[in-house]
């Protein structure tokens, strides 16, 4: 391991970063909670329709696919520190109307869709900005780690304490978890407001630069043009071209097992929901301890071979789902699987944000979600058609087997016949 390595996985971050790492942290709690919030408010105002249940969360994931790319715009055009503060805040003031909608008993599930569609288009916002500033925060070198920390305490949040406590406040009534939404996003606010107020001044840091300055605006009507340039800067760029492309694959046949896996848990398995929640704890306790090791990782492996390395690691481990689905074999592969994925997506989002000229990352980076989120829903869809196919042939335990088996023969096929060419990529473009 190289000096400069060894600095890159040891040297402090710096308060800036924690900070903004607390604010992901408030915000991601928030939406913990909300993951249970929304949906068991939903299902109270529907109690026996699931297609009315299922259409709030539709509406909280669709902004994810229509507004992601004009989001990079905003983000590319306006200062992002700004932008995630008035993101956070019409985030407290939309909790606050619905808690009061609730609590006066005027809630329906029109009215919740709505709010759900508001949430998530917020969300896409802040989610991409906050992925546009970390390289203004640290060291180009500590991206991996400095994305890292903030995938883990993300996990951390919503996953191990916002969820948990949601079931909790809920308990205290309906419109309780909206309030703590309140607190949460308040605190996510105000740490913001910190780090946009220590921003170090113009050209006094060769490494950490301060928000870049807005573009001029240019009206809506170049809103088309600026995402056109962003779409352009993704495809054209040989090492972000190849990345999509891979996403393409591999986003939709992961998204196949996705989209089942709670089935395979009941009916291979054999497990309630108690063990179905215990296995998805393995895979973020999993998640967590890669975000923490992605650093090390690269330095440890050769250059350019980490995305490679994680890619062909969790393809083989869900083979081995596929031809053992015992529960013990699944947990233990649960565990690694989910350091794995969590690598691949921190080593890839880290080299996007090496090499993307800071005016496009914004788009750059809304384009790539766009081009995950989309690929995940045709997947998701997907997996419910095959499994449903297969079932009459192969019975329904066995069928259930197959998305795993899928998703390990695309990996392995895209290691095959990309992975040479990708790793040459990374090596000559991220330097």
């Amino acid at each position: 391991m190289s000096d400069s390595t060894t600095r890159a996985t040891t040297a402090p971050l710096g308060g800036r970063f924690w900070a903004f790492w607390s604010a992901s942290l408030a915000s991601n709690l928030s939406d913990g909670v909300a993951m249970i919030a929304v949906p068991w408010l939903a299902s109270s105002l529907a109690p026996d329709n699931a297609a009315l249940v299922a259409a709030v969360a539709t509406a909280g994931r669709l902004p994810w696919l229509l507004l992601a790319l004009p989001a990079g715009v905003l983000v590319d055009r306006l200062p992002r520190f700004t932008l995630m503060v008035s993101a956070n805040s019409l985030r407290v003031l939309l909790w606050a109307l619905l808690a009061a909608v609730v609590f006066s008993g005027w809630a329906s599930v029109p009215l919740l869709a709505a709010f759900a569609f508001c949430f998530g288009a917020l969300e896409v916002c802040y989610d991409t900005a906050a992925e546009t500033t970390v390289p203004a925060l640290v060291p180009r070198e500590n991206l991996e780690r400095a994305n890292g920390h903030i995938r883990s305490g993300a996990i951390v949040a919503q996953e191990f304490a916002g969820r948990p406590l949601g079931g909790f406040v809920l308990a205290l009534g309906l419109f309780v978890p909206f309030l703590f939404n309140i607190a949460a996003l308040l605190v996510s606010v105000v740490a913001l407001l910190r780090v946009r107020s220590t921003a170090p001044a113009r050209g006094s840091s060769p490494e950490l630069a301060p928000e870049a300055p807005p573009k001029t605006p240019r009206g809506l009507r170049g809103v088309r043009e600026d995402v056109v340039e962003g779409v352009k800067a993704l495809w054209s760029q040989p090492l972000l071209r190849a990345v999509a492309v891979i996403a393409i694959f591999v986003n939709t046949t992961y998204a196949t097992m996705l989209s089942t896996q709670v089935l395979f848990v009941r009916d291979t398995l054999g497990l309630g929901s108690a063990g179905f929640g215990l296995l998805m704890a393995f895979a973020a306790v999993g998640g967590i301890l890669g975000g923490q090791l992605v650093s090390r990782l690269r330095a440890l492996l050769p250059h350019g071979t980490l995305p490679v390395f994680c890619l062909a690691g969790s393809s083989l481990l869900y083979l081995v789902v596929a031809v053992f689905p015992l529960t013990p074999v699944v947990a233990g592969v649960y565990f690694l699987s989910g350091g794995l994925v969590l690598g691949y997506g921190v080593a890839m989002t880290s080299i996007r944000q090496r090499i993307t000229p800071d005016h496009l990352l914004g788009r750059v980076n809304a384009a790539m979600r766009t081009v995950s989120w989309g690929m995940s829903a045709v997947g998701m869809a997907a997996g419910g058609v095959l499994v449903a196919s297969l079932a009459p042939v192969l019975g329904q335990t066995d069928a259930l087997r197959v998305p795993y088996a899928l998703v390990s023969a695309v990996g392995l096929a895209v290691v095959v016949f990309f992975g040479r060419g990708l790793v040459g990529l990374v090596r000559e473009h991220d330097v």
